[in-house]
């Protein structure tokens, strides 16, 4: 028996032996190796390595100030109720300012012979008003205490613009023709008869092409006025039914009414500008006959107009006027538009003929006759058919209409109307300048969110809308119920409309949370409301804060307007910087008014000033001397204090050990202060506290961030940013944060674990959302696609579809996001994993994983052993981000992270609760790159670079990696031949390891670098460059022969779709198919040549950018994939001005190839301009590429 067990023993410890030896020693493809042990040491080395580097930011450093340099200050936090008070307030001063300005301009228009006039005109500057500054407006204010929180600069009230809009000319200006009147149109109407319609055309298109042309453009003005309330029917006389329009609430997705939503307004003007003359009609009783079933319909608005456009053959033939079917309804009107052509010199008129009864059809019921070869004429014809609507509409009452977006001042408008008895005045006021209180509300941390809301009970603004400035996409609004959905809700908002102010406790039946909802009146306007949830009391209430007294120089971030007294201004990549000194940045949520300071940094000259004015004051050491110029109380200390944490970052990035792989080192206080060093130049609207690496540090409070690569807009290339928030009793909260090299993550896991340089082995590090932080596939230059918002579905789907079975780990969430009417589909995993994971599903496996968390982060590290390669993969979109089924979620399924339309559910006849009772909501959205950063390009090619990388000097691959503006050379210029022998060169010249490579900055290379000192690697370069140089100089030639013989240049880029088009927040993008049609009414305006920006430019970032496809590509298809709720890769909006022409007189256009289609993808910005002509073809063109398997 002693002898059995002694066996066993000697068995036993082999057998251990031999897993350990195979763990630590695995290098054969065959070998079943378990890996687990050497995964857990891997994440533990890692977890070591971040938290050093974490060290270097200073989160000790900042921790052991000593008390004696400190003062103490007091900080209170404030009450919601005094919040609350404060933002209404405001608020109503700046609602109150306009109400006096409006009867100011009232009393001077007192006769009925005042035409409608616009001030100014044309409006063509970007984010300039007309200051009112009038002394006399501001001595009736209401009995509010404005304290001192009302500046003097408050008092310079910012319109956009005043306008009167007479009844005498259908609110036309006809004194501003360059003035884009549908904004102003909808307005009136919408003032002016402000109840639901019904607005049913009949488009003769028996008609010359001329007649058929101008009726097309009636139609369109005419809906543009029309608001979403009201329903629209289009029928033409050739065919035997209605146009159709997309209605997800009827049972077969398509109705023949529709209401005015932008989306059906887009529909209907594509469907108008494909409409061709017809050969043939149908009979007026026919069509008698149909217009009659579509009165029978339910739930029709009581007013209604039937519009008949055709030319004079009703003159001649009156079984024509039979078509319509009169009734006895007064509410019901019938005119037809007559479209007169004459021969002679071409020149067209229309009459408008108002029918009572069908044989009253004399031509003395004509209201107006006008000629309509100009677009002003066309919108003025248009407002005259809605006049004939009774009008309703209270006198001398302030109103407020909108917020609609204007796209080219990337702003919601207000408009302040007061209607009179000749017309109505208005002011268009800037809704971010009203609401930047709540934009920019504080307290997301704390569980809290604040929202105005109108007294129909919509939601127009919430702290967890994007700000209007850094918006990608059109911000919709919804209602209330549909934001915060509890059963309780409806009695809240009950409540809210009911009373001015008060404040209700809820308590949330399925986490047994208090939600307290505080809400106050802003005049009779507007409904402001603050929401707290209430878990565990704040860790820090803060009231003894100690600063340090700091005597050191304080250096702006605009070092091109304040350059350093003791030292140089040099180049960091592609910034104006300083290595002698860090910089100070103040955000926009900094200041007491953000929009005031948003305002005045636009405005070239003064911002200078204003600017010397925020740095005396910060300097100032005596407090209280100097007047604060507009900056919140707590900002001076916030200075003082990061100030002082600049020459530790200076000492850690001149000297530290990891100094040649970080790009820049900064931290950020709760109140929006920065200091960075290298010292550098940022854009004036940067706002740091809503950026991912931020928010992820405050939400998961103790770790450390990974946030996934992203193109830095600074030119180093691919960036990953380790952030981490520093709280502590005595100093204010604040994130401090580096951005390091993609290169360097990769360094780490393959100098931790040489084994992740192995062929058959990947490493790869991924953040609780599942985004790929570092992957050999985000680093091999023969791999193609995209680098940004990789998730681990895209890059390892065989791993992904596996990970789902293991419980507790990962799980798939759902979240609303309500501003743009979708719903979220993301994973979570879990960062509390105590083991490490492999395979669920146990056999022969020839892809083995294991994957473990790097404690005290958020992020993953795993490894993948495959002898052979298996497809599998997620479904995805390969075409937008929506879900392939949103009718199910089901845990264990594999799916990309994507989004469904909630809109379907918003039907009235549908239950919300069986909709998203259960969802919560998806928080603030994280701002990306959007921004224009173009920090000064061309200042910083002069300066000298801050830092001599010498790159030739490092002469391995392993040694290169990750180095700051280095890369390792391997592909020759073809994108396919590896190189002889590979280097280490600058990142410029060989981006992303492929020799020649364009940058996504726009940049070539060979045109500007001496060849000789890569002469000796590549022979096939020359050769390429000469066939380039030929090719281009063919082109050139071919282009200018063409652009002489042509008879008007067409590739004009107009802005997609008029700003004055979009009124209502009602388009989901995403429904939209088909090409936008140029409106030859006029409408489509360019944006003035002052904003045009070239297509492709060193300052406007490409985060789409796609490696040159090369040997292996490889592409999943997937790289439309970009998240919503955590995203940082930059969005292009269909909003985003990209002019090449600034000829704003030509109608002559070639559509580009759908211009309104789904979600438009980062990948979507290399467009293909085709030539113009009539036997050119345009067609939307998705090419999908080879599929890798994983």
């Amino acid at each position: 028996m002693k002898l059995l067990s002694l066996l066993f023993t000697i068995a036993t410890c082999c057998g251990i032996w031999n897993v350990l030896a195979e763990s630590d020693n695995c290098t054969r493809t065959d070998a079943r190796c378990d890996y687990k042990l050497s995964v857990r040491k891997l994440s533990d080395t890692l977890a070591s390595k971040f938290s050093e580097i974490v060290k270097e930011l200073g989160s000790e450093y900042t921790a052991h100030f000593e008390i004696r340099t400190a003062y103490k200050v007091s900080r209170y936090q404030t009450s919601d109720s005094d919040i609350l008070t404060s933002i209404v307030d405001k608020l109503s001063f700046k609602l109150f300012s306009a109400t006096n300005i409006l009867k100011d301009m009232n009393s001077v228009i007192n006769d009925n012979s005042t035409p409608s006039f616009t001030h100014p005109c044309p409006f063509n500057s970007i984010r300039k008003s007309v200051f009112i500054k009038s002394s006399n407006i501001y001595n009736n204010l209401p009995a509010l205490d404005t304290k001192s929180k009302m500046l003097d600069r408050f008092k310079d009230l910012k319109i956009k613009r005043q306008y009167f809009l007479s009844h005498m000319d259908y609110a036309t200006d006809r004194d501003c023709a360059a003035m884009p009147h549908s904004n102003l149109r909808y307005l009136y109407h919408k003032v002016v008869h402000p109840e639901p319609k019904l607005v049913v055309f009949i488009i003769d298109n028996l008609m010359k092409a001329d007649s058929l042309q101008h009726a097309v453009n009636v139609a369109k003005e005419t809906v543009y006025a029309l608001q979403s309330t009201d329903v629209m029917a289009l029928k033409m006389t050739n065919t035997t039914d209605f146009v159709k329009f997309e209605d997800a609430c009827s049972d077969d997705g398509i109705s023949d009414l529709g209401n005015a939503t932008d989306n059906n307004k887009l529909l209907l003007r594509e469907y108008l500008s494909s409409l061709e003359m017809a050969s043939i009609n149908l009979s007026p009783t026919a069509i008698n006959k149909e217009l009659k079933i579509l009165l029978n319909q339910n739930n029709l608005p009581k007013s209604k107009l039937f519009i008949f456009l055709t030319d004079t053959k009703v003159l001649k033939n009156e079984t024509w006027l039979k078509m319509f079917p009169y009734s006895d309804d007064v509410g019901t009107k019938f005119a037809i538009g007559l479209i007169y052509e004459n021969q002679v010199d071409k020149n067209s008129s229309l009459g408008i003929l108002h029918i009572d009864k069908w044989h009253n059809h004399s031509n003395n019921h004509s209201i107006m006759r006008l000629h309509i070869n100009d677009s002003g004429v066309i919108g003025q014809v248009a407002s005259a058919f809605i006049s004939l609507l009774p009008v309703k509409y209270e006198n001398k009452k302030v109103k407020v209409e909108g917020p609609v977006w204007e796209a080219t001042e990337r702003d919601f408008m207000v408009s302040l109307v007061l209607p009179t008895y000749t017309g109505v005045l208005g002011l268009d006021l800037y809704w971010s300048d009203l609401a930047e209180d709540i934009i920019y509300f504080k307290g997301t941390n704390q569980k809290k969110r604040a929202f105005v809301m109108d007294f129909t009970g919509k939601v127009i603004m919430h702290t967890f809308f994007p700000r209007p400035e850094s918006a990608s996409e059109k911000i919709k609004f919804t209602n209330l119920e549909y934001i915060e959905a509890y059963d309780f809700i409806f009695s809240v908002k009950q409540e809210m409309i009911s009373n001015s102010f008060g404040n209700m406790t809820m308590i949330d039946k399925n986490t047994t949370k208090s939600i307290i909802y505080s809400w106050k009146w802003v005049s009779d306007l507007y409904i402001v409301c603050i929401v707290s949830e209430f878990y565990e009391q704040n860790m820090f209430n803060k009231t003894n804060i100690f600063f340090t007294r700091s005597n050191k120089e304080i250096l702006f971030h605009r070092l091109d307007l304040f350059p350093p007294k003791n030292g140089k201004m040099c180049r960091h990549f592609k910034q104006v910087a300083t290595i002698d000194q860090g910089t100070v940045y103040l955000s926009p949520s900094s200041f007491q008014s953000p929009f005031t300071y948003l305002y005045d940094m636009g405005d070239g000259e003064e911002a200078v000033t204003y600017m010397q004015n925020y740095l005396a004051y910060l300097k100032s050491v005596a407090h209280g001397l100097l007047s604060n110029p507009g900056l919140k109380n707590e900002i001076q200390q916030d200075v003082g204090f990061l100030n002082s944490i600049l020459s530790f970052y200076k000492r850690q990035h001149l000297h530290g050990i990891y100094s040649k792989y970080i790009v820049r080192r900064y931290a950020v206080t709760e109140s929006g202060v920065l200091v960075m060093f290298p010292g550098t130049v940022l854009e004036y609207d940067y706002e740091p506290v809503r950026r991912p690496w931020y928010t992820g540090a405050l939400e998961y409070s103790g770790k450390i961030i990974l946030t996934p690569p992203n193109l830095d807009v600074g030119g180093a290339g691919y960036i990953v940013t380790i952030s981490y928030a520093v709280k502590s009793p005595f100093y204010p909260t604040m994130v401090v944060a580096m951005d390091v090299t993609m290169g360097f993550l990769y360094k780490l896991l393959i100098d931790s674990m040489p084994l992740c340089a192995m062929s058959y082995v990947k490493c790869f590090i991924m953040n609780n959302r599942g985004y790929l932080v570092s992957h050999p596939g985000l680093m091999d230059p023969n791999s193609s696609g995209p680098i940004e918002q990789q998730h681990i579905t895209h890059k390892e789907s065989m791993i992904a579809i596996d990970m789902l079975n293991h419980k507790g780990f990962v799980t798939k969430r759902l979240c609303n996001n309500f501003y743009d009417k979708t719903i979220q589909r993301f994973y979570e995993f879990n960062t509390s994993l105590p083991n490490v994971l492999s395979n669920v599903v146990s056999g022969d496996h020839c892809v083995h994983y294991y994957i473990a968390a790097v404690p005290g982060t958020n992020a993953f590290v795993g490894l993948v052993n495959a002898s052979c390669s298996v497809g599998a993969f997620c479904p995805c979109s390969m075409v937008d981000r929506l879900c392939l089924n949103c009718n199910r979620m089901e845990q264990t399924e594999c799916e990309c992270p994507c989004e469904c339309s909630s809109e379907p559910y918003e039907c009235p006849n549908v239950n919300v609760s069986r909709f998203n009772q259960d969802i919560p909501l998806c928080g603030m959205m994280p701002e990306n790159n959007n921004h224009k950063s173009h920090y000064f390009h061309n200042f910083a090619e002069n300066l000298k670079s801050c830092f001599d990388f010498q790159c030739e000097t490092y002469l391995t691959h392993s040694s290169c990696l990750g180095v700051l503006g280095c890369e390792w050379c391997q592909i020759d210029t073809d994108g396919r031949t590896p190189l002889s022998a590979p280097f280490c060169t600058s990142q410029p010249t060989c981006f992303n390891g492929v020799l020649g490579a364009v940058t996504p900055y726009g940049e070539g290379t060979f045109g500007h670098l001496n060849r000789d000192p890569f002469g000796n690697y590549s022979a096939i370069g020359p050769i390429a460059g000469c066939i380039v140089t030929v090719s281009l100089v063919i082109a050139v030639a071919i282009y200018c022969y063409r652009q002489n013989v042509s008879s008007a240049s067409c590739h004009n880029l107009y802005v997609d779709g008029p700003a004055e088009t979009w009124h209502d927040a009602d388009v989901q993008m995403s429904h939209l198919q088909s090409d936008d049609m140029h409106d030859q009414s006029g409408q489509d305006k360019l944006l003035p040549a002052m904003e045009i920006e070239a297509p492709i430019s060193p300052y406007r970032v490409v985060t789409g950018y796609r490696r040159p496809h090369t040997a292996g590509g490889s592409d999943h298809g997937y790289s439309t994939m970009t998240p919503h709720e955590d995203s940082e890769a930059t969005g292009f909006s269909v909003n985003d001005p990209t002019v090449l022409s600034d000829d704003t007189k030509s109608d002559v256009s070639c559509p580009l190839p759908a211009k309104i289609k789904p979600r438009l993808k980062a990948g979507d910005l290399n467009m293909t301009v085709l030539p113009c002509g009539k036997n050119s073809i345009i067609a939307p063109v998705t090419v999908h590429r080879h599929m890798e398997a994983s």
